[in-house]
């Protein structure tokens, strides 16, 4: 109903005069304008051929159908509307127009939140994408790589370093307005793409991170417009929308790995072509929870950042005209103490110490050796945020008392007693003076050093958050479009939604956790199925000797290619083959391997009733079989694993055999009738061929480990000793992992 009005409001702006509707059955202003636009166009050839331009027996079969209308059907007449031909312009053209534009947002608003019925009402809202609307997108991809050619100094080997490795040579054709699309000219897009959101230092930078989105919606319109120079596209998106009509019906009730996948994957494509920006705002808030939580105790962080001072200083000062020398020693204990905030964590930095001071003072003609005694207490307040770590300034108070030890004359012993009396007299009556000045300049002292130490500290660990933390995660794209960082009195908490444009997180909050553990880490299954494509796309991994050990091919991501090197953990993927200790447990058969992993959704893992399901998606496997090289395409290997808990031994093992099925099946409605999820009689072969030889080297100890133990979590500490986070709770349930630990 509020897009019904607000397409009213616009409609009585435009002095169209249009009546108010009632609702999705109220169709008797727009059946009066389209009965005036018939009379005026009238009986006669012409009237005829906009009748059947306009779609007009098919609308009123629609009027006549009210508030059950098929909204497709009324959206491509409005299309045609709309179309821009000659003479459409009209007084009268325009009034139906805008009335059936008013019609159709009732129709699709009238199923509110029913979410799969909004879908079903906007599968007509496809506009077949046009030469000027690829123009349009065009236009920008030359833009931001202009600029980007301009921040990289053109022509400067520098630049040439860089296009190099963006591989310019297929980006620059895309300039041209006269470009002819094939699907090599979309193919090399996609290798331009996936290095521009590779985590290749200096990617981060926002010339780079806005020539990168403005080639994924350009690949994306650039492949309709070629589809829609053959044919219709319009049938062919409504097909998306049926997909994702049924994979929200599933998610709403069941969400799973696949059904999660697909509904972002199909919000994507349409916020790319610019469709039902109301519907996909809908889905994507219905589906935005945070997907990674991180929860740590006042406690924790006040035992793991406390410290003692202690420092020994010269003193050169002077105080009412006495040079002062001698030596001071500074001892404390600095902690720090949360503070609630709601947009940003705060913390109170508190040093409280006491400074124990032994001094000569001179002031002619006396001596005087004294010890001076000084409490103190320092306070500052940090913020921090994605956008900045803030320092206020800090706060110090101290006392000092001073305890005269000796008086002495210099210069002779002449008139010693009178002299010493007269200081003694002197020292007294100056004694709270002294005190306060001593105070005060303790404090600017404290203070100073307090202030230099923190930004010092501060500005250290927002050099790594910036170049170490944060910038992976733009330049893949993947940093956080929601990222709350919060504080109370508790301890501080971290929340992150992980998922680019072409993906959603989950409508399913996490779960409740007991508040008693130093750090608690919850996870949803999203999380990590979104960030797999990024690295993993398309990466091989092959063993060909029975000694050699698997080695990955492809563009590999250079963190990724280390630690595979390492060789820990020696594991390669399930079933397949491993280098290590349990390569004596193979049978002398051993037979040569290779797979190259799914370019749209290379893995992932699914989270439910204390079990880990890992997917991997292989696009061609090859193995050799009776002497020959057996090939096949999109198979899923997945394995199951289970949370065991002893104690505080926790570990996941694996459990049950190890599943082959066509890549993209959804086991979750295997065999359910009510979804059309079957495997053909070939698939049934492939995949007890497929299970039976990935089982018997699983059971041989090849492939994943048996057993993966939660590891404790070790911090050292100022003494030596150190503190450890104890793993206290292990759970999964719901699409969400949760990991909690005790510091200890």
């Amino acid at each position: 109903m509020r897009l019904f009005l607000v397409a009213l409001v616009a409609a009585g702006l435009l002095g169209l005069g249009s009546p108010v509707f009632a609702g999705p059955a109220d169709v008797g202003v727009l059946s009066s304008l389209l009965d005036d636009l018939d009379v005026w166009i009238g009986d006669e050839a012409n009237g005829d051929k906009w009748r059947k331009y306009l779609r007009s027996p098919e609308l009123r079969e629609q009027l006549a159908r009210g508030a059950d209308a098929d909204p497709a059907i009324v959206s491509r007449a409005l299309q045609q509307y709309q179309s821009g031909a000659n003479g459409l312009d009209m007084t009268r053209f325009v009034e139906v127009r805008a009335a059936l534009a008013i019609w159709l947002g009732a129709l699709q608003a009238q199923y509110g939140d029913d979410l799969p019925k909004r879908v079903w009402a906007a599968r007509g809202d496809h506009v077949p994408v046009s030469r000027e609307r690829l123009a349009s997108v065009q236009g920008e991809l030359r833009s931001a790589a202009r600029s980007l050619e301009a921040a990289i100094t053109g022509t400067t080997p520098f630049a040439q370093q860089w296009k190099a490795y963006l591989k310019w040579d297929l980006l620059s054709p895309h300039f041209s307005p006269e470009i002819q699309f094939t699907g090599k000219r979309l193919s090399e897009l996609d290798q331009v793409l996936k290095r521009f959101r590779s985590n290749h230092p200096g990617l981060e930078n926002p010339y780079f991170t806005r020539t990168a989105s403005a080639i994924e919606v350009y690949r994306e319109l650039a492949f309709w417009f070629a589809l829609a120079e053959r044919r219709d596209t319009r049938a062919i998106y409504a097909a998306y929308l049926k997909e994702l009509e049924k994979q929200l019906v599933r998610n709403l009730e069941t969400p799973s790995v696949e059904s999660t996948r697909q509904v972002g994957k199909i919000l994507g494509l349409m916020e790319d072509l610019g469709h039902s920006r109301p519907l996909v705002d809908q889905i994507r808030s219905e589906f935005s929870q945070p997907n990674i939580l991180i929860k740590v105790s006042q406690g924790a962080i006040n035992r793991l950042a406390q410290r003692p001072v202690h420092e020994s200083r010269p003193v050169h000062d002077c105080i009412l005209g006495a040079v002062v020398r001698g030596t001071a020693t500074s001892t404390g204990q600095l902690s720090f103490h949360t503070v609630p905030a709601a947009e940003h964590i705060a913390l109170d930095v508190r040093l409280v110490g006491h400074i124990d001071s032994r001094t000569t003072s001179y002031k002619k003609p006396v001596k005087i050796s004294s010890r001076s005694d000084t409490s103190f207490v320092a306070s500052k307040r940090l913020m921090i945020s994605d956008e900045r770590f803030l320092v206020m300034p800090s706060i110090a108070r101290a006392r000092t008392e001073t305890h005269v030890r000796s008086i002495r004359k210099t210069g002779g012993r002449l008139g010693r007693q009178l002299v010493m009396q007269i200081a003694r007299r002197k020292v007294a009556e100056s004694k709270q003076q002294t005190e306060q000045i001593a105070s005060r300049r303790a404090e600017q002292s404290v203070s100073a050093k307090f202030d230099r130490q923190l930004m010092e500290a501060i500005a250290e660990v927002r050099r790594k958050y910036d170049h170490q933390l944060r910038p992976p995660l733009v330049r893949i794209g993947m940093f956080p479009s929601q990222l709350l960082m919060a504080s109370d009195v508790g301890g501080v908490e971290i929340q992150a939604r992980l998922a680019s444009y072409k993906q959603i997180t989950t409508a399913q909050p996490p779960p409740a956790w007991p508040t008693r553990d130093d750090l608690t880490i919850q996870v949803h299954e999203s999380a990590a199925n979104n960030f797999f494509p990024t690295v993993l796309a398309g990466i091989g991994l092959r063993q060909d000797h029975e000694d050699g050990s698997p080695r990955l091919e492809g563009d590999v991501p250079a963190w990724l290619r280390n630690l595979s090197g390492k060789g820990t953990p020696e594991v390669a993927e399930p079933g397949l083959g491993v280098a290590g200790p349990d390569a004596a447990k193979r049978d002398n058969d051993f037979k040569p391997w290779a797979f190259v992993l799914n370019r749209d959704h290379p893995a992932s893992i699914s989270l439910d009733d204390q079990k880990l399901t890992v997917r991997i998606r292989i696009a061609e496997l090859k193995t050799l079989e009776d002497g020959e090289e057996q090939i096949r395409k999109n198979w899923d290997f997945l394995i199951t694993y289970r949370i065991v808990q002893a104690g505080h031994r926790m570990a996941i093992r694996r459990d049950g055999d190890i599943q082959a099925f066509p890549t993209g099946f959804d086991p979750q409605w295997y065999g359910d009738p009510r979804w059309d999820d079957k495997l053909t009689g070939e698939q049934v072969t492939v995949r007890s061929i497929l299970e039976k030889n990935l089982n018997q080297r699983a059971a041989s100890g090849e492939g994943f480990p048996e057993e993966i133990r939660v590891q404790p979590i070790r911090f050292p500490g100022s003494s030596g000793s150190g503190w450890t986070l104890v793993p206290q709770q292990f759970d999964c349930d719901n699409g969400w992992l949760t990991v909690g630990y005790r510091l200890q």
